[in-house]
């Protein structure tokens, strides 16, 4: 199969400067997407392009050694172009005819064409549309059976909608062009020659013709007018969100989170040793095969099997590792790298996310969030990889190249070395925890125990559905918990997310304190009661009440972007004594360089044990100091394709005021937040692992949430 290439157009009614292939969409050429196409349908193919005089040049500094430009001297229509072409193209060859002015069809519709072509044998087939619009196209008409027997070129349709034409793509073989074109003659009025005058003669001569309907019309619009390139970079921006499900079956894509996916659709066994074969690629890439794998998994659908199979990669490939005996915390795995000095730490998780997702996360050997620059390496190697190494779970283990380890025991041992155990224990504190089924329930329930807690547990067992929802300890999702606070004796109810590394408390009077307050608890505890110094590092979507918590005791705040490494990063540059995001993650300096909602647990009872006070109490201390606390909010939002393009345009305008409210600075490190007055704030930054639209801020009172957050959804139709 050869492909050619028509790009010879002028571009004279898209009032471009350069001529129609090399007038950019997006920053790129249109040509470039053509080519783009072209390589992934096969990358070692011929492919030929017919340029005018004026772009030839222009053309010839972007082909590769697989293809050739000709020139059409004279503008004498497409089919005198193809036929340049087809004069250094031999007779036997099948040849796809693409024009550089449609850049949206998708590589699997041409894939489709050319399949239809193949197996049903026809000696040219044509790529058509439907559509409701009249279009000055060839007309396609076909009998009750289907068969294409008529193409009237510019012609009006002689039947009701959908209207089927014919939208610029064609294969068939040079000699079957070759031989129609002698037989063809000009167009009346332009004197020149068209390709579908070379379709209509085929039909002529009963040749089988096939037309493949391309259903989605956005795919084929041709770029004639600077409308027309408005329209395709608002196509390709509904494209981000409608084809996120082929992208997520297509290829491992990391977000702020590691690699998450849905089960069946992109999590899948086959993709979990794919991803796995990269990661021991990498490894031996960089001279790490020296030192083990540590692997944890949540309490997941397919979790447990997929921490199997990533066992057996790695043994396949040399690389000895460590499985947990048990569903874990992902903080443990963390701990356990460190602990035993190896390569990195592989987790089967997707943390927060609804039930019917799972996935991946990587840490370092440093115990800290994968980088960017590792991720996308380990990204481009995943989506490469042809064949990957395996053997059976058992043999591994027979052979030593795996070991199953309950990493539970020195993480345990470690709470109790760190943390002041004997004052827990003899407070005698009362704790209702929610597990909200995750992995976190045996580690928090025997660190409690072991302290001497009078525990309960809600939700302890495994449920891979988690009631049809996400394991994420939001307030609307934690009423048993607060029923209970309200109705029992406890000291304080907690709740961890499905992996246990993030963390939010229940006072004893059964109200639900945000992470935001948790956060400020505990740097309020550290810093005073225990004496240590140093600031807080807080993402972009945290409470701003913490920066004039720390300012009341001369302590800066570093904002960074989402993903717990920017998080990380930020505590070791600024020596800060917390890092913390409203999403639910905490982590102290002196402790590992990950979220750890296991930790913070424990630490929470120290605070109280060691202050003898209420969490109310201590909280409501706070918030006096501070003065005028600001209520946080957080919405999300499904993201559609139309959302998509109202954002796109919402973020480029400049904004002088929101719901009344002037904007005194915007910020861009990571989403889009607007810095209001009097303190207000809000972001709106779409998530990094769910086709959410997240909406976070702050106000004075739930009267200003309601008026930001009415004049935002009315803004972009949300």
């Amino acid at each position: 199969m050869k492909f050619l290439i028509l790009a010879g157009g002028n571009g004279k009614r898209l009032k471009s400067k350069k001529s129609k292939p090399l007038t950019e969409l997006n920053n790129k050429p249109l040509i470039k997407y053509i080519l783009d196409i072209v390589n992934s349908l096969n990358k070692n193919s011929e492919k030929i392009i017919i340029a005018n005089p004026k772009n030839y040049n222009d053309l010839e500094d972007m082909i590769d050694k697989n293809t050739h430009i000709y020139i059409q001297d004279k503008p004498l229509g497409t089919a005198h172009a193809t036929k340049i072409g087809m004069d250094h193209i031999e007779d036997k060859e099948d040849v796809f005819i693409l024009y550089s002015d449609t850049p949206l069809f998708r590589d699997s519709t041409l894939y489709a064409m050319y399949e239809h072509h193949r197996l049903t044998k026809s000696n040219i087939t044509f790529m058509s549309g439907l559509t409701s619009i009249k279009y000055p196209y060839a007309v396609v008409y076909r009998d009750d059976d289907g068969k294409v027997i008529r193409l009237e070129e510019h012609g009006d349709p002689e039947y009701d909608p959908p209207y089927e034409y014919s939208i610029g793509a064609y294969i068939m073989k040079a000699g079957v062009f070759k031989s129609l074109y002698s037989e063809i003659k000009p167009h009346p009025d332009t004197d020149e020659y068209y390709i579908p005058e070379v379709i209509i003669k085929a039909i002529e001569k009963k040749l089988s013709v096939e037309g493949y309907i391309c259903l989605d019309e956005d795919e084929y619009l041709g770029i004639n007018t600077p409308e027309d390139l408005k329209l395709a970079e608002e196509i390709l921006l509904k494209r981000e969100v409608s084809d996120s499900q082929i992208q997520e079956e297509k290829y491992i894509k990391f977000g702020t989170g590691g690699w998450r996916a849905h089960i069946g659709r992109g999590f899948t066994l086959q993709n979990v040793k794919k991803l796995t074969q990269a990661i021991s690629n990498y490894l031996k890439m960089n001279g790490k095969t020296n030192k083990p794998v540590i692997i944890g998994y949540d309490n997941r659908f397919l979790s447990d099997e997929a921490a199997k199979e990533i066992s057996s990669v790695l043994s396949a490939n040399n690389i000895k590792n460590y499985l947990s005996t048990t569903p874990i915390p992902t903080p443990l795995v963390t701990f356990t790298v460190l602990e035993k000095k190896a390569a990195l730490g592989i987790v089967v998780t997707a943390s927060h996310n609804p039930y019917n997702y799972n996935g991946i996360k990587v840490e370092t050997e440093d115990g800290l969030p994968i980088p960017l620059h590792m991720s996308e390496e380990i990204e481009k190697i995943s989506n490469s990889i042809d064949k990957i190494s395996w053997i059976p779970y058992p043999v591994a283990k027979e052979k030593n190249f795996t070991k199953e380890c309950d990493f539970r025991r020195k993480y345990l041992d470690y709470l109790e070395n760190k943390l002041d155990y004997d004052s827990i224990k003899n407070a005698g504190l009362k704790v209702c925890f929610d597990s909200m089924y995750g992995s976190g329930t045996t580690t928090i329930q025997l660190a409690l125990i072991g302290a001497r807690c009078d525990l309960e547990i809600i939700r302890g067992y495994r449920d891979t559905l988690f009631e049809g929802s996400a394991p994420a300890p939001t307030e609307e999702k934690l009423s048993h918990l607060i029923y209970k606070m309200k109705n029992g004796d406890f000291d304080v109810g907690m709740a961890v997310d499905g992996d246990a590394d993030r963390i939010v408390l229940v006072d004893e009077k059964g109200k639900f304190l945000h992470t935001n307050e948790v956060i400020s608890l505990l740097w309020y505890y550290m810093h005073e009661i225990k004496g240590f110094k140093g600031g807080v590092v807080r993402n972009v979507g945290t409470s701003h009440n913490i920066d004039n918590l720390c300012k009341i005791f001369n302590e800066k705040t570093y904002e960074v972007p989402v993903g717990f490494k920017y998080i990380a990063e930020g505590i070791r540059k600024h020596n800060a004594l917390v890092g913390g995001e409203s999403s639910g993650g905490i982590t102290f300096r002196d402790h590992i360089m990950e979220k750890d909602g296991v930790y913070a647990a424990m630490l929470v009872v120290e605070m109280l044990a060691k202050t003898g006070e209420k969490i109310s109490r201590l909280l409501e201390k706070i918030k006096n100091m501070v003065g005028k606390w600001l209520i946080f909010f957080e919405k999300n939002y499904n993201i559609s394709p139309e959302i998509k393009i109202k954002l796109n345009k919402f973020f480029n305008e400049e904004h002088k005021t929101i719901a009344g409210y002037k904007v005194i600075e915007k910020r861009t490190i990571d989403g889009y937040k607007y810095i209001l007055e009097g303190g207000r704030w809000v972001l709106l930054r779409p998530s990094g692992t769910e086709p959410l639209l997240r909406m976070i801020g702050e106000a004075k009172n739930e009267k200003e949430i309601e008026k930001i957050l009415s004049f935002l959804v009315k803004k972009l139709e949300l």
